[in-house]
């Protein structure tokens, strides 16, 4: 078996199916919009930005972590998508809850938060969409701690896991045991890959008629990276040096994945405005 047909199984996700569990964690997706600011520039705006991202993530106790995505490759030029990482969903609605206060705490002097809004909230249009909520697999989290001086890619893909009941001899313990196998192995094991979400179905999409969507969120340094199609190759054969070997274990996993998937999008990362 090549490489490449191997290479599908970097798709894989554990899904236990509408069954939220306790230990992992929820993701919020977030879309907002730019409008052109005739007073402003780009400067001006990411300025403004960071100071408001550095103050209120620091001040966000309930907010694990944060990315703020803008237009790349995808959707329209004013798009803005942010993903958020929380405890619980108690904990998101608790930090929405607080927001005025921790604004209040960021800027005290009610004139000159006031001068600050007014000219920040001029760079957007005040759209605001819920994407999704979704559940984190926190056992198959890869986070990127190091600082980031230039911008990162963010590439998002929908994928699919078959039913159980369409795994002849399957098992959930047998899925969730292979998938751990391979995050350990290659995902963390790959520089290139600098972070890695898994998400599932929580309080948006579907379960159930038939193949169950995952989403995929995994962060490159650069779009070359992220185009490469071969970027766990070495990885794999790392892992799996022995040819036989490698090929029963994706044989064996692979039986596991639906077919074909879907690409949501790819992003620049604001890096500067994120919480690690």
């Amino acid at each position: 078996m090549k490489i490449k047909t191997l290479l599908i199984w970097a798709t894989m996700t554990v899904c236990l199916f509408a069954q939220y569990n306790p230990d992992n964690r929820v993701v919020t997706i977030s879309k907002y919009e730019f409008k052109q600011n005739p007073d402003g520039n780009t400067q001006d705006w990411f300025e403004r930005a960071e100071e408001y991202y550095t103050k209120m993530n620091r001040l966000d106790k309930n907010l694990i972590s944060f990315k703020f995505l803008t237009h790349r490759w995808t959707g329209a030029a004013k798009d803005i998508l942010q993903i958020a990482e929380w405890k619980s969903i108690a904990d998101a609605d608790a930090s929405q809850a607080s927001a005025g206060d921790m604004r209040r705490k960021a800027w005290p002097n009610d004139e000159k938060r006031g001068e600050f809004f007014g000219a920040y909230s001029k760079y957007y249009t005040g759209y605001h969409e819920d994407v999704a909520v979704t559940e984190l697999v926190t056992s198959r989290v890869k986070r990127h701690k190091k600082s980031l001086n230039e911008n990162s890619i963010i590439v998002i893909m929908e994928l699919y896991l078959k039913p159980m009941s369409e795994v002849e001899g399957g098992s959930a313990a047998e899925r969730e045991a292979l998938r751990d196998e391979y995050f350990e192995k290659v995902i963390n094991k790959n520089d290139k890959i600098l972070s890695w979400m898994e998400l599932r179905h929580y309080w948006s999409g579907f379960v159930g008629g038939g193949d169950t969507p995952i989403i995929v969120v995994t962060e490159y340094a650069n779009l070359e990276d992220a185009d490469n199609t071969s970027i766990n190759r070495e990885a794999i054969l790392k892992a799996w040096p022995d040819e036989e070997e490698r090929q029963a274990f994706f044989q064996k996993a692979n039986k596991y994945n639906g077919w074909g998937h879907k690409d949501i999008g790819l992003y620049n990362n604001v890096v500067k405005l994120n919480k690690r």
